[in-house]
Parts: structure tokens; C-alpha cells; sequence
């Protein structure tokens, strides 16, 4: 009976406190080693337990709010959130990748302390009870830092030179195109300054491949000014080979320079514009509805041609280029969609660059040359698609092409050539514990189609309609021998059918680098390469011909360097290399009246370059950054006869300093240059003769204010292109009468003014 009258008492709720009165623990919350403790209530005044832990509480609100970046609309990221109350305790929260956070907060106003890594912290007062209105926050980037994250990537097999962030925009000298800063790096010479005419290693300009996303372009640069033919924004990272490319690369005997694009991003709006002095660009970027990827169209128009009409009637310079990019995820494809294109049209008269000699010879030009049009157009479209396959991931690709050039090609000649192209691309990347495997078939079918009322016979086919068939299969292997070796042999087969004439060509290749201690490594690199017979420039639809009479480009190259990083915060690299070339070359580079339609316009020659390139480089984390780059070297050419003489474009000492520095919110610029002069045939009294240009040097200057506003960003910048206003000689004619030597030189100084917007 006592039993059930206790029963009945618990149910009725009038137990005895001294009987079963619970033992309430405290309870605590640790965040990110902050303990919040929470007070559980007592028992009431007559022994009942509180079974509402809210009532008598505190009252309490909610934060919430949402932290961006200061001059954009995107979140900051890895950033976190401390709220300390006035009594000291303290409430922490990371907030999510939107940049979004929610505390519950007692009321009172709270210290709030917002930090993330690259910006400066934020700290204010907030009662989250008196204004309970979400809050939107902006962090400040630190000054002290690249406008651009700073990726580490690892090293690759092949030798290269490898750029992204602020070394692609902001170099001086490069006009803020990031194709442009090539002609700083070593074993490149500039050999038509300002116009972007580069030879690599003492090969011709035609000689060197521009790609773009693994897609060959005919040209990756406008006439004169040179600006790259895609949008800046668009860049992700560029890699330059000087030698030793890798397999997935072909049909170029010389150098390539490799760049990729970025994808659009797909979590909201971007947009660039930006207006210089020559030339106005925009740039939108919005993301799919689905968030599953984005589009991004940009382009560039020059006005070039309009201020230059104001100074004289005879000379006329305009360009425009267009990009437009897709990136769409669908059902396991990663799907990649491209269009580009570009046009230049130049009119100028020869005299304008040939006649500054002091003897009259001005006169004489004026009066045999006409005014000459030079109008070059490409169009490419491609479509990508990757997707994982067992253990590796299949790429696939197919891309057409329509490239328009009208040229003068003989003095009384001009003559239009266009093409169309297919490019299909199919490739397989697999990663396994060992070994990293990339194997792939390419091919390019193009179709010529010349346009002339007049066709000089000759063997050339250069004018005539013509179909190539390029084909090329590869496989490579990076192998990780051991954890200090790494060996990556390639094989590359290419086969090349141009009107008719097969010609087939195994390229072998190895490249090795070997780890001596954790901050100094061994790199080499050789192989084989090949290419159809070009000329000396690339000139779209101007490819691909003459494999009869002039047979295959190849080329043999090896090289061995050496780098360090043990002096802190520098890496040194030091890289000696030899090649031995079969090109298709002028026959006589002092042609006043070139004819590439004759059939003795080029010639079949042997050539060979040697020597030795220095790169010493401060990473642009550094508040101070830039590099040093030299190239001592030796390029020849077989002349016929056993006569050996130097290349048209060998420039023995080529010097480059770029440097960088950032003060607070302005970033300021300085490259020097200097290169002495390349070798050019002056017609003596006595015979023909190899005399050096004189030595030319530069200096370019740039200084560029980034202002913050709260959505946007305005970036103003400056930049001079030869400061010092040298004149650089690039010919020598001889007087047949007095034997005196006159300069033919040209003064470039080149102002750019520019304001770029960013939202």
C-alpha cells in the first residue's frame, strides 16, 4: 500500500524535494577552443524542478549576416567570426562558402571580430536584439598582397617558364597583355620591336607555335602594338617551352608557347571593361540558371586607325578580336564550348619604315612603292568535352577554322589566300601510384583557296589551291623512378600529306629531373621535332605548302639546367642548350623586292644554335618581385660553299630586368631591356658583307592605383614603352659612291593611359 500512495504522489506531481530532486549538470559548448557555458536554472524556491531551461532566461537575438569582399560582389572565403560579450564570453562560427553566418547571441552589444587570411580584419559593435536586420559586412584586401591568388602548382617534367596572376597583366613593357611578356623571358629575341616577331633559340619566328587550350592558332598577336587577341581577363596561366616541348604538341621545330583560359565562373555576375589610349575592351561572365557553369563574351575594338588619320592620311592601323567561352556540367561530361576571332588591317607606305636614310633615299622609295595593305583575319570555333573513364579521364574535341590573309606578296602582287580547317583532337590522361600516362591522336585537314587574278608559275604552290592532311599520334609517361627522380620519355608519330606528297617523321623525346636536395634539382630535356615548310613570319592561311620541293622542318635539341631556391625567397635557374635545325630559309635575306610565290624564294638549310640562358626569380607574393633573365648564345646558318654565317636573328647578349613593387594600394613597374644588334647584309664597294646593328637598349615604366569601392573595383595605370626614347636601327645601306653607311632606324615612344573597371 505505501508503495502505490508513492506511485500515485509522483504522478500527481507533489513529491518531497528531499526525495527525488534531479542533480542538474552545467552545460558547455566549446567552439574553436572558446567554451560557452550556459547556466541550467536551480530548482525553484519550493523544491519543483524547472522543466521549461528557457523561462527566466536571458533574452537572446539572432546575427546574421553575410561578409564580402570589398570592391566585388563575391564572398570571402575561409573566414570566421568571434563575438565577445561585455562579461568576456565568446562565441565563434566559420562562415560557409557563401560567405553567410548566424550566431545567438545574448542581448547586449558584442564585440564582432571578423578575420580571414589575405585581408585586413574587420572588428565592429553589433546588438543583434536592438537591430536584428541581417548585416552586410566588406573585408579590405591587405595592399601588401597580389591582386590575384598566388597558385602553387606542381613542377613540370618539361623545362618551361610558367606565369599566371599579376605576371601576366602587369609586366612592364607587355602593355598588359600576357602573351607579350614572352619577349622578357630568356632564349627570346624580339626581333622586330614593337611589332610581337619573336625567334626562339636563334630559330625563325615562323618556327615557334602559339596554343590555345591545346588549340593551334595561326597568330596570337595584332600587327605593330601588338596586343594579345584574347581578352587579358580570360588567361589563366600561360607556359612557355623554349626547347623540348611536351608529346601532346607538335608540327613546330622551335619553342611553344601554351596558354590556357579560364573557366567562367558559375557563381554570379563579372564584369571588366576597360578603355587605353588605342584601343576599349569588355568583358560579362554570368552563370548558368542550374549553376552548372557559365558563359563568359568579351571584346576588344581599336581606334587606332582614327587617331592615326589625324597625323597623316596614308597610314592606317585598326584591329578587333572576340571570344566568347562556355563551360557546362552535364550528367558526368564537363562540356566546353570556344569561339574567337581576330582581324588586322594595316596600310602604310614602305618609306615610312625603309626611307630614314640622310641621303635622299626616302625620295627614291616614295617614288617605286605604292601604299600597301596588309589585312589578316582567323576565326576559330571549338567544342570540348572530358569526362572520367575508369581510371583516367577522356578528352575529346573537334574545332574548325577559317583564316583570311591579303597581302602584298610581290611588289605588283597582292594576292588573297584563305583556308578552312578541321581540327579533331582525341586524348586519355590516366594517374596511377608510379606513373602518369597522357596518350592521343590529332590530325588537321585543311583546305587552300587562293584568291588572284594573277598566278606566277613555279613550283611553289604557296598560291595555289592545295589540301594538307596533318595527322599525329603520341604517347608519354611521366615516371616517378624514385622519390628523387623523374623520368618522362614520349614518342610522338606525325604524318604530313600536303598536294598530293606524304612525309612521315617519329619524334622521339625525354625529359628528367632529378631532385639533388630539397631545394636544388637537375632538369633536361631533349628529342626530335618536325614541321612543313614555312615562312619566316606566320601568316594565317599562309601555311602548309612547298613539302615537294622543300621537304620537312626538323630539328634536334637538347638541354641541361640546373636550379636552386636556397637563397631565400629567390629561385635560380641556370640552363645550357643545343640544337641542330633543317629549316626552310630566305635565300637572300637583302631582297629589297621579296617574291614568295618563286620557287628560289626559300631555300633548304642547315642550322645550328647553342647557349646558355640565366633566370633568376622573385615569386610576386613578395611585396618586391620580378626577374632577371640572360642569354648568351650562338646561331648559325649553313650559307652554301662551306660558308657558315650567323642567323638573320641572332642576337649574341640579350638582358631583361623586370621588377615590382607594391606600396599599400599602387603597384610600381620597371623593365629594362638591352640586346645587341643581330647580324644584317650590307652590299660593299668591294663585295657583300655581315655587319652588327648597334646595341639597343630600353626602358619601360608603369604604376597602377587600385581604389576600392563597395561593389566594384577601378584600377587606374600609366604605362611608357620606351622611356628613354631610343632610336633602334634595324637596317644599313652603303652609299656604292662614297662608301659611307646610312642607319635605316625608327623612334617608337609609346604612352598608355588605362582604366579598368571590375565588378
Amino acid at each position: 500500500m505505501n508503495t502505490l500512495l508513492l506511485l500515485l504522489g509522483v504522478v500527481a506531481g507533489q513529491v518531497s524535494d528531499a526525495s527525488v530532486t534531479p542533480d542538474l549538470p552545467r552545460a558547455a559548448e566549446t567552439v574553436d577552443g572558446v567554451v560557452e557555458e550556459a547556466q541550467i536554472p536551480d530548482a525553484t524556491a519550493d523544491g519543483a524542478s524547472q522543466l521549461n531551461p528557457d523561462a527566466g532566461a536571458p533574452a537572446r537575438g539572432q546575427l546574421r549576416g553575410r561578409v564580402l569582399a570589398k570592391g566585388s560582389r563575391g564572398a570571402v572565403l575561409a573566414a570566421k567570426i568571434v563575438a565577445t560579450s561585455p562579461s568576456g564570453t565568446a562565441a565563434a562560427r566559420e562562415l560557409d562558402d557563401d560567405g553567410r553566418f548566424e550566431l545567438s547571441l545574448a542581448c547586449g552589444t558584442h564585440d564582432l571580430a571578423i578575420r580571414a587570411p589575405g585581408y585586413e580584419p574587420l572588428l565592429l559593435a553589433h546588438d543583434a536584439c536592438a537591430d536584428p536586420a541581417p548585416l552586410v559586412l566588406r573585408m579590405v584586401p591587405r595592399p601588401n598582397l597580389p591582386v590575384y591568388e598566388t597558385v602553387v602548382t606542381a613542377p613540370r617534367d618539361e623545362p618551361s617558364v610558367d606565369l599566371r596572376g599579376p605576371e601576366l597583366t602587369t609586366t612592364p613593357g607587355s602593355l598588359g597583355d600576357p602573351l607579350r611578356t614572352i619577349e622578357s623571358l630568356p632564349g627570346v629575341a624580339a626581333v622586330a620591336w614593337p611589332a610581337p616577331i619573336y625567334a626562339i633559340r636563334g630559330s625563325n619566328p615562323g618556327n615557334t607555335g602559339f596554343f590555345l587550350d591545346d588549340l593551334q592558332v595561326p597568330l596570337l598577336f595584332h600587327l605593330l602594338l601588338g596586343p594579345a587577341v584574347i581578352h587579358p581577363a580570360l588567361f589563366d596561366s600561360m607556359a612557355f617551352y623554349p626547347g623540348g616541348y611536351p608529346a601532346r604538341y607538335g608540327r613546330y621545330v622551335a619553342g611553344i608557347v601554351a596558354a590556357q583560359t579560364r573557366a567562367p565562373p558559375a557563381d554570379r555576375l563579372h564584369a571588366t571593361a576597360e578603355v587605353r589610349l588605342y584601343d576599349a575592351g569588355a568583358l560579362l561572365s554570368v552563370p548558368l540558371p542550374d549553376g552548372n557553369g557559365g558563359v563568359a563574351a568579351a571584346f576588344r575594338y581599336s581606334y587606332t586607325g582614327v587617331l592615326l588619320s589625324l597625323l597623316r592620311n596614308d597610314l592606317r592601323l585598326s584591329y578587333w578580336d572576340y571570344q566568347v567561352l562556355a563551360d557546362r556540367r552535364w550528367r558526368g561530361w564537363r562540356l566546353g564550348l570556344s569561339l574567337f576571332g581576330s582581324s588586322d588591317d594595316l596600310l602604310y607606305h614602305p618609306a615610312d619604315f625603309l626611307g630614314a636614310g640622310p641621303n635622299g633615299v626616302t625620295g627614291v622609295l616614295n617614288d617605286r612603292y605604292q601604299n600597301q595593305r596588309y589585312l589578316l583575319r582567323f576565326h576559330r570555333a571549338s567544342l570540348r568535352a572530358t569526362r572520367n573513364v575508369g581510371r583516367g579521364q577522356l578528352s575529346l574535341r573537334l574545332a574548325m577554322g577559317a583564316d583570311n590573309s591579303t597581302a602584298p606578296l610581290a611588289r605588283v602582287l597582292p594576292i588573297s589566300l584563305s583556308s578552312y580547317s578541321i581540327l579533331p583532337r582525341i586524348a586519355y590522361q590516366r594517374s596511377t601510384t608510379r606513373v602518369d600516362w597522357d596518350t592521343g591522336v590529332d590530325a588537321q585537314v585543311q583546305w587552300f583557296r587562293p584568291q588572284s587574278s594573277v598566278i606566277e608559275a613555279g613550283d611553289s604552290d604557296l598560291a595555289r589551291k592545295r589540301t594538307a592532311v596533318l595527322v599525329a599520334g603520341y604517347v608519354s609517361a611521366a615516371i616517378r623512378a624514385s622519390q628523387r627522380l623523374t623520368l618522362t620519355p614520349g614518342l610522338r608519330l606525325d604524318s604530313y600529306t600536303i598536294s598530293g606528297v606524304t612525309k612521315m617523321d617519329l619524334g622521339p623525346r625525354l625529359a628528367a629531373r632529378l631532385v639533388l636536395e630539397p631545394k636544388t634539382w637537375l632538369v633536361a630535356s631533349g628529342g626530335r621535332f618536325s614541321q612543313s615548310p614555312s615562312l619566316a613570319v606566320q601568316i594565317p592561311a599562309a601555311e602548309n605548302f612547298g613539302l615537294a620541293l622543300y621537304g620537312l622542318q626538323t630539328s634536334w635539341q637538347g638541354a641541361l639546367g640546373i636550379g636552386t631556391q636556397r637563397v631565400p625567397g629567390v629561385e635560380i635557374e641556370v640552363t645550357g642548350y643545343v640544337q641542330r635545325y633543317v629549316l626552310t630559309d630566305l635565300r637572300d635575306p637583302a631582297l629589297l623586292e621579296p617574291d614568295p610565290l618563286a620557287s628560289d624564294f626559300l631555300v633548304r638549310r642547315d642550322a645550328r644554335s647553342y647557349g646558355m640562358e640565366v633566370m633568376i626569380r622573385r615569386p610576386v607574393s613578395e611585396r618586391l618581385h620580378g626577374w632577371l633573365s640572360y642569354t648568351l648564345s650562338q646561331n648559325q646558318r649553313a650559307l652554301g660553299g662551306g660558308l657558315i654565317g650567323p642567323s638573320d636573328w641572332d642576337q649574341r647578349h640579350i638582358l631583361n630586368l623586370v621588377v615590382g613593387y607594391r606600396l599599400g594600394r599602387t603597384t610600381l613597374g620597371a623593365r629594362g631591356h638591352l640586346n645587341t644588334g643581330q647580324p644584317v647584309l650590307v652590299n660593299g664597294t668591294q663585295a657583300e658583307a655581315f655587319v652588327r646593328l648597334p646595341t639597343f637598349y630600353q626602358v619601360d615604366l608603369r604604376a597602377e592605383r587600385r581604389i576600392l569601392f563597395d561593389a566594384f573595383t577601378l584600377d587606374v595605370y600609366v604605362e611608357v614603352v620606351n622611356a628613354t626614347g631610343n632610336r633602334m636601327v634595324y637596317g644599313l645601306n652603303q652609299d656604292p659612291s662614297t662608301g659611307e653607311v646610312n642607319q635605316y632606324s625608327l623612334r617608337v615612344f609609346l604612352p598608355a593611359l588605362g582604366i579598368r573597371g571590375e565588378l
